[in-house]
This record gives C-alpha cells, structure tokens and sequence, in this order.
C-alpha cells in the first residue's frame, strides 16, 4: 500500500516554499549557463541539500514552478560558452590548448556525434561547420599580418 494521496514527506521542497524553490532554480540555472555539467550541481540550504535529479523531476513534474524555457536559455548559453571557447582555440588566442580534447569533451557534453539528436551538429556537419570558419578566418589573418 502506497502512502496517503497529498503525502507531501519525501518531496525536498515542501509546498508554499517558494522562495527556496526559485533560488534552487534560479542556482541551477545559473549553474548551467556557465557551462557547467547539470551533473556537478548541489543546492544547499541551511533546511535542505538537493542535486540536478531533483531539479530536472521537478521541471518535469512541476513546469509551471519550474519553466523548462529558463533551462533551456542556460542551456543555449552553456553551448554558447563552450562555442566561444572554441572560437578562440581556433584564432589562436589560447596558447597550447588541444583541439583533440575540446572535440571529446563536445561529443560527450553536446552529443556533437549523435545526429539523432535535436538541435545538435552531427560530426560532418560540425567539422563542415569548423572547415568554414577556418576558411572565413584566413582572409581576416593574412589581413591583419600585413597590417
């Protein structure tokens, strides 16, 4: 027999606790954006600690509390982060840094490879996508050594 309907005991935010559900939120969010993995995110609080799988439930379970868009945003931010990066490697602002490495990390962390998935460059199209900003790059730079 499972427990009473309206059993509230193994919820981590309790209801009318809005405040620590939008600053849980809000973390988790920010978290994201920066680039971060949802995997590495802890919430602390001094009345609770909660990590990424309670978060992604409760925008699962609760998407006008928890409006998936705001995840979304972070998480098009946190590609965007991981992009510039990129970018920059490609320039040659970052000394010494390794393409192999910033290539796997990407795979795993954006399914670069995984062409089945929404949103996500399959590995041709990424390295056609890397081959053209080369291209587009090398004007820019034998521009800027005559110069």
């Amino acid at each position: 027999m499972g427990p009473p309907k309206g059993n509230q005991n193994n919820k981590k935010f309790k209801k009318g606790d809005t405040d620590s559900r939008r600053e849980a939120y809000k973390q988790y969010c920010a978290w994201v954006a920066s680039g971060k993995s949802r995997q590495s995110f802890v919430f602390e609080h001094p009345t609770l600690t909660c990590t990424y799988k309670t978060m992604d439930r409760y925008i699962r379970e609760e998407p006008l509390n928890f409006p998936v868009e705001h995840m979304e945003t972070a998480e098009a931010k946190s590609l965007a982060f991981w992009e510039a990066l990129g970018f920059k490697m490609l320039v040659g602002e970052i000394v010494k840094c390794q393409p192999a490495i910033y290539q796997m990390f990407m795979r795993n962390k954006f399914g670069w490879d995984k062409e089945h998935r929404e949103g996500n460059l399959s590995r041709d199209q990424a390295q056609h996508e890397f081959n053209k900003l080369r291209k587009e790059r090398r004007p820019i730079q034998n521009q800027q050594k005559k110069e």
